[in-house]
């Protein structure tokens, strides 16, 4: 289960590492993208470190499910950016933005619902911690 929301956040920044590219001729833009590429790198740092405390805590490992539902939100992921690497997701920056807020707004549901719910008191706690950090980029991407 830790592999797969590490997973999710490194290809959410390969995501924006992509659109960072793409649109490095626009400053603003490429701020934001790469500023986003850097924090999902650093929510799957935190979730493999989250994965070391816990490797040996057979208790916590059993109360932990719904690997089908975050290996829905990996695959949306990794659609997306297979798209994105293709030149999709329009050619505005405004077409992406919508797209990305929306794809932010599920694969938050993941670290909220598949995972939040099914843990122990900290582990909950962490990944509503990675839930809400997600909902920011969400908002983000809505105001920009």
């Amino acid at each position: 289960m830790f592999k797969r929301a590490e997973r999710v956040e490194l290809v959410a920044a390969a995501i924006y590492g992509a659109l960072a590219t793409r649109f490095r001729d626009d400053a603003d833009a490429h701020a934001l993208f790469a500023r986003l590429e850097t924090e999902e790198e650093q929510h799957a740092s935190r979730i493999r470190l989250l994965a070391a405390t816990y490797r040996n805590d057979s208790k916590l490992i059993e109360k932990v499910n719904g690997a089908e539902g975050l290996d829905a939100c990996l695959a949306e992921a990794q659609a997306a950016l297979a798209e994105i690497q293709a030149g999709g997701w329009g050619p505005g920056l405004g077409d992406v933005l919508g797209r990305l807020a929306r794809l932010e707004d599920r694969l938050s549901r993941a670290h909220a619902d598949l995972l939040a719910l099914n843990g122990n008191g900290a582990l909950r706690e962490f990944f509503e911690q990675l839930a809400h950090m997600d909902d920011a980029h969400m908002q983000l991407l809505v105001r920009t």
